[in-house]
């Protein structure tokens, strides 16, 4: 079957001199459109605490612990700009994307630690849901790179409330544990409440040697003791229990490395820690690509900067989709599947980095003489 898809029919055409003269004022409105939303990509990195700050107390950024950990040029940011609450920090909070690590795919959560030191901020749990659930359909390791201060006080309940709460974040580890997607988490900072619920769920945690966690609140508490439910005398006991620790307080790499076992590995460097989650993801399982792929990958023979020419910007406009197609498939060839049967559809077969795909879409435009009745 390898040599069927090694040539194809050609799909898409240069673009005449007219169609590109056509196309530049449908180019400028796009590029100022990417420009804005570069602006606010740019935006929201600036948000929270200066760089200089935190590099003072001797702590990484977040976009600066991800580029540390991802494969040189992999990152792909995802929901960036997403901010459902319109919280007046600019920012959910946490830094979300898909790289590859060790040469294995993972979807990554990282506290942005320059926000309120990486506190639960309303809109942040639908945030990590999404990418909880990009990990689950791809089928790939969740990794943190964990830096919580707790949450917002001011409104935690936009945090904690309904059945979509923080505490979801939770139960879903285990759920992708449970599909055997593993939940690989980098420790640093203090991580109360929210940041330490890693301890009680699925987490693989590798910990910077001055980071800690520990649950917060009676409630919490009391649901930890052997009874089960909520049980506030058992609460109250162990909440008086820790007022008397004094030279190792709960929740320390003494405590969760020494005694509890949560914390599998801890290193003294914030590079140690990333280094291990490293190590961790190159033992997790990967298909060999070569499997999979029925041609060396290959460049579409048009240049992808023709779509800002071809794909308008005011949407009542129709383009051509083959001129599109050509322009993202390998060798811009394809091989369409009935194309007798229901045009205002394309259906075909076409090759992508190599790989078989299957591709459904669109046709634009009026419906010509001689249409099929049934439409």
């Amino acid at each position: 079957m390898r040599q069927y898809f090694q040539k194809m029919s050609p799909i898409g055409r240069e673009l005449r001199e007219n169609e590109r003269e056509q196309g530049k004022a449908n180019a400028l409105e796009i590029s100022e459109v990417e420009k804005e939303i570069a602006e606010a990509l740019e935006n929201r990195k600036m948000a929270g605490l200066p760089v200089e700050k935190l590099h003072k107390r001797g702590e990484k950024t977040a976009w600066e612990r991800i580029e540390l950990l991802v494969d040189t040029g992999t990152f792909v940011p995802l929901d960036s700009i997403y901010d459902p609450e319109f919280n007046q920090e600019g920012s959910t909070g946490v830094v979300t994307g898909l790289g590859k690590i060790s040469g294995r795919y993972g979807l990554i959560i990282a506290s942005d630690n320059k926000v309120l030191a990486g506190a639960w901020i309303p809109g942040q749990r639908e945030h990590i849901f999404r990418a909880q659930d990009i990990a689950e359909r791809l089928n790939i390791p969740l990794v943190w790179i964990l830096n919580c201060s707790g949450v917002k006080l001011t409104e935690q309940e936009k945090v904690y409330a309904g059945r979509r709460s923080g505490g979801r974040t939770f139960f879903r580890h285990a759920e992708l544990e449970q599909e055997g997607i593993h939940v690989i988490c980098g420790m640093y900072g203090t991580n109360p409440a929210g940041g330490g619920y890693h301890a009680i769920s699925p987490s693989i945690i590798f910990a910077h040697e001055k980071s800690n966690m520990a649950v917060g609140g009676g409630g919490i508490v009391s649901g930890m003791s052997p009874k089960g439910g909520f049980d506030l005398e058992g609460a109250d006991t162990i909440i008086e229990a820790t007022r008397k620790f004094k030279q190792v307080p709960p929740g320390g790499v003494g405590v969760h490395h020494d005694v509890t076992g949560f914390m599998r590995e801890v290193f003294d460097t914030e590079e140690g820690v990333l280094e291990a989650v490293k190590k961790c993801m190159a033992g997790m399982p990967m298909y060999d690509p070569s499997v999979f792929r029925v041609a060396e990958p290959a460049d579409p023979i048009y240049p992808a900067d023709d779509l800002n020419l071809i794909v308008p910007f005011n949407q009542k406009k129709t383009y051509s989709i083959e001129q599109v197609l050509g322009r993202v498939f390998d060798g811009s060839e394809h091989m369409e599947y009935r194309p007798d049967y229901a045009p205002e559809v394309y259906c075909g077969l076409a090759k992508i980095d190599g790989f078989l795909v299957g591709v459904i879409a669109n046709r634009q435009g009026f419906l010509g003489k001689g249409y099929p009745k049934y439409a």
